[in-house]
């Protein structure tokens, strides 16, 4: 292949205007200074976190700048003009200090260093309260879900995490909608992983919940973010260890029906050095069952209209076992720069038996061919390993990090072997016909960016990068009848993507008005060839796009906030949908892709208010509205298999409809009584689908709405107790329609050991109500699927906190909670 190349001219243009706009923030800031230090408790020399750190003009006592202090109780007021300043730091439980400050040319940096503050309360042995993070914060351009302590994930995945996450589905095999849409971009610690092209669901199952700090959900994502995923980016936030010594946490679960968990997790901080390592092992037992009935009408030979009714009934036993890996080490340079290497393997094996009843008839008793009805016996082994190798630089010129330059440099490896056995077994004289398939598939991801922000003013920045990304696929895919090779039904697919992108953006604000406006170009070129007997293809696509994004708030009063934003995404079609090959592993329903897929883009638009009723409680409400064009569906055709005389379909991928979206979505958190927290979210849309297929026009539209009722009760100091409740009504897709499902969580833990251990119980779908049904249909056929997985499952744990990784203190009343993730600047992008 060969891509377009940036001329030397345009790279000297860039790195002069880059050169320029530095020199000029430089000079800008020659004339101001900045004001350094902590805060600590006077009785124990305790960091003291959150507290408002503010300077005074000396004469007038005029507010000029602020901050808030971090978890380790450090500040650093930056950018401030050379004068003589009072500082002044609050915090409520504590008296107030104030520390004279003059900032000069000859001393441009005060460094105050430990300020201590003295208590002005008494604690009483029996008035305690529980410190705690806010569930949800809602930032510019941004939802962080804290989800450390949700009981109902216990024992669980990624994917149980996910399902609590408000305007989140995810169906039984994994897959990930936000706000129906399925094409979701997902980030863990700010970068792609081997979900990216490898299939989510395999990588997200791996990921234990127990390992997760919060979820950041953007729904219409500023130009930092990569254009792909139509309804926006997920970004998975894992928990890290901040404190110095050897911490670690180890967990055991145990769930019915041969279903085991358990996971470690160790830190090592001193100095320089952090070293960190996590395993996780997965063993997890699944049934199922489901049937499909469907009705064609067609024309045979003799041009007779015919009608043929295929009846489906299967049951199915799942295996998984996997295995997970996170190791690396952060060295810290200097005060200001860190670098960070990290690898993550992942193996993951899997064996599935599957029975099926397939049974033919027709209206009249009409004689059917030989061999049209029959039970299919199949047996499927797979392993798939992958492994993330990370490199990751970071530099600060401050305490609050306002100016930053990060770089990261990730490659990612895919293997996957899968292996099908089938046996076919008519109900009459047919012959006995076994099949082997086996699928071969080598991924390969490398990705490599840098990102620079540079602060302007108090509350401005600027910020621009760059990012290259390059993804190669082999799929071998061969057909065995009995133990000959079939040429004819083989196939080997190879596609390359590759995507460079540069990206600005702008943020500010001015008395109640906060705004962000960017602009992100990706330039992306795809080369794709298929290796088959009966068909050698090679096709391309190269284009060039650009993608607005834009933010804008006004704070009504303190605690009311409204705003607006726009963006526009696209979705790139995927290896398997672009692959021309005919899958006729199913002779009478056969699949194929579709080399001339084009992108689909995705115009969204979003009105929301925000209302804060203290330090716990909350209300947001959004307005949203998603246009998307060359939507992507897949499309049934009927059509008529030859040698067994019966109807048959082909499923494929067609640019063939305008979609469009909109609608409203409730989110609020409060406390009922001091034991007793709620959460809750409701989300409802208007699903449109509008366009032409072969043969029809399509016009399916309906109103879908979710919801989620999450309670909370401090049953005692040391028991919690979690109840939630989840519904999704049915959903319209081109060519038929999702089933509604609703199912239910409870969960409880006990602390013990002195706060170090814990017991926890969960029991997710308590009434076993979760199922998944579809219905479609198209020219010539009606059909009903209906499935059930099996999701009642008990799972009972243990977790021990050993070293400084223990649950936080009870807090005095009247201290402070911590607000969003532990660290903004780490794992999230902002």
């Amino acid at each position: 292949m060969n891509f377009p190349k940036r001329s030397a001219q345009a790279r000297l243009l860039f790195f002069f205007a880059l050169f320029l706009a530095l020199t000029t923030a430089w000079q800008a800031q020659a004339q101001t200074g900045t004001v350094t230090g902590s805060l600590v408790e006077q009785s124990n020399g305790q960091p003291v976190p959150f507290a408002n750190v503010v300077l005074l003009r000396a004469q007038d006592s005029t507010f000029i700048s602020g901050a808030q202090t971090t978890e380790t109780g450090t500040f650093a007021i930056e950018n401030v003009a050379f004068g003589a300043y009072t500082l002044r730091a609050t915090i409520l439980g504590y008296r107030p200090v104030r520390r004279p400050v003059t900032l000069s040319a000859g001393s441009p940096t005060v460094a105050l260093g430990p300020v201590r503050l003295g208590s002005t309360t008494t604690r009483l042995k029996e008035v305690v309260v529980q410190g705690e993070r806010a569930i949800l914060t809602d930032n510019l351009d941004k939802k962080v879900i804290d989800v450390s302590k949700d009981l109902t994930t216990t024992g669980g995945s990624a994917v149980d995490v996910l399902q609590n996450v408000p305007s989140v589905t995810v169906d039984q095999s994994g897959s990930v909608s936000l706000r129906g849409s399925g094409n979701v971009t997902i980030f863990v610690d700010g970068k792609p992983t081997g979900a990216a092209g490898g299939g989510r669901s395999a990588v997200l199952d791996q990921i234990p919940a127990s390992s997760i700090q919060s979820i950041e959900v953007v729904t219409n994502p500023s130009s930092r973010y990569d254009a792909e995923g139509t309804a926006g980016v997920i970004n998975i936030i894992l928990k890290k260890e901040r404190k110095d010594g050897v911490n670690g946490l180890a967990t055991v679960n145990a769930g019915t029906k041969d279903k085991y968990n358990t996971s470690l997790s160790l830190n090592a901080r001193k100095g320089k050095f952090n070293m960190f390592g996590s395993y996780d092992f997965r063993r997890d037992r699944r049934t199922g069952f489901g049937s499909s009935f469907q009705t064609s009408t067609f024309l045979d030979n003799n041009n007779q209209q015919r009608t043929r009714l295929l009846d489906q009934n299967e049951i199915s036993l799942d295996y998984r076992t996997s295995h997970a890996g996170r190791f690396g080490v952060d060295y810290a340079i200097t005060d200001y720069q860190t670098l960070t290497l990290s690898v993550q393997p992942r193996f993951n094996r899997g064996q599935e038996a599957e029975n099926q009843a397939t049974r033919q008839s027709a209206p009249g008793n009409e004689q059917l061919p030989v061999g049209s009805s029959f039970n299919l016996n199949a047996n499927e082994n797979g392993s798939n390993r992958s492994t993330d190798y990370a490199i990751d630089y970071r530099r600060t010129w401050d305490k609050q990090a306002r100016r930053e330059l990060t770089a990261n440099v990730v490659y990612t490896p895919i293997r996957s072997e899968n292996e099908i056995i089938s046996n076919r077994i008519s109900y009459d004289d047919a012959p006995f016909v076994q099949q082997r398939q086996r699928f071969d598939n080598a991924i390969d991801q490398a990705s490599a960016q840098i990102d620079y922000v540079h602060p302007f003013g108090e509350k401005g920045r600027l910020e621009g990068g760059f990012k290259s990304v390059l993804r190669q696929f082999d799929a071998d895919y061969q057909f065995f009848d009995a133990l000959a090779l079939n040429d004819l039904l083989s196939n080997r697919f190879r596609y390359e993507e590759y995507i460079q992108a540069g990206y600005a953006t702008y943020a500010n604000a001015t008395g109640k008005w906060s705004y962000q406006a960017g602009l992100r170009l990706e330039q992306t070129n795809t080369e794709g060839r298929q290796f088959a007997t009966t068909q050698d293809t090679t096709f391309t696509r190269n284009y060039l796009n650009l993608f607005p994004s834009a933010v804008l708030a006004y704070d009504l009063t303190k605690d009311q906030r409204v705003q607006v934003s726009y963006s526009r995404r696209l979705n790139r079609p995927g290896v398997n949908q672009l692959n021309p090959f005919i899958d006729r592993s199913e002779p009478l329903d056969t699949r194929s892709g579709n080399p001339g897929l084009r992108p689909e883009y995705i115009n969204s638009l979003e009105l929301g208010f925000q209302k804060f009723f203290g330090q716990s409680s909350s209300f947001t409400t959004t307005a949203f509205y998603r246009q998307t064009n060359n939507s992507v569906q897949r499309f049934r055709q009927l059509g008529f298999n030859e040698q067994l005389q019966a109807p048959s379909t082909n499923t494929t991928l067609l640019n063939l409809a305008r979609g469009t979206a909109y609608g409203l979505e409730l989110v609020g958190s409060g406390s009922i009584t001091s034991f007793w927290k709620v959460n809750a979210n409701l989300s409802g849309f208007r699903n449109i689908i509008e366009g032409s297929a072969p043969g029809t026009d399509i016009d399916n539209r309906n109103f879908t709405y979710t919801g989620r009722l999450n309670n909370n009760f401090t049953v005692t100091k040391k028991l919690d107790i979690q109840f939630s409740a989840n519904y999704r009504s049915a959903a319209v897709t081109a060519q038929g329609r999702r089933g509604e499902f609703f199912f239910t969580e409870f969960a409880a833990k006990q602390n013990v050991l002195k706060d170090k251990g814990s017991i926890t119980l969960r029991v997710s779908d308590v009434f076993n109500t979760l199922r998944f049904n579809f219905d479609s249909f198209g020219p010539g056929f009606e059909s009903v699927s209906r499935n059930k997985r099996e999701t009642r499952v008990a799972f009972l744990g243990f977790t021990y906190r050993f070293g400084g990784a223990q649950q936080p203190e009870r807090r005095r009343r009247g201290d402070q909670p911590q607000q969003g993730p532990e660290d903004p600047t780490e794992g999230g992008i902002d």
